[in-house]
Order: C-alpha cells, then structure tokens, then sequence
C-alpha cells in the first residue's frame, strides 16, 4: 500500500483483493472518499499525476459549488 498526500487530500493506492491487475486508489478528505481503478501497466508515476489531476477537478468543482451558493 502507498499513500501520501497532496492539497490537503490523501491518496491511497492498494491492490483490489482477488482482481490481478487492478489497483484501488483512494482519494480521502475529512469524511469524503472516491475512488478509482486503476490498472498495474500505469506506472507510479502516472497514477500519482492522475491522483493529482483528479484531486484539482474536485478543488475546481468544490470552488464552483462555493460561488454558486454565494452569489
């Protein structure tokens, strides 16, 4: 298992039990988890990027829901 973190998120990255070939990475904050499958040809590099990009979507989406209740 990996994990590490990234704007304040938390990324988790561990093999799906009983499935050769896929990974589960978790992205965590606070009482919030998505997850995502990905396979074992990704390198380490490439999940953390995707982990990294995915985690700006949900910051952009997190911002937007903000301005909408606001204005």
């Amino acid at each position: 298992m990996a994990k590490l973190s990234y704007k304040s998120y938390i990324i988790i990255l561990r093999p799906l039990r009983g499935v050769e070939g896929l990974w589960q990475l978790e992205i965590e904050r606070g009482n919030f988890v998505t997850t995502r499958s990905v396979g074992s040809e990704m390198t380490l590099k490439a999940i953390e990027q995707y982990a990294f990009d995915e985690i700006d979507k949900l910051i952009e989406k997190e911002k937007n829901t903000w301005q909408a209740l606001i204005f």
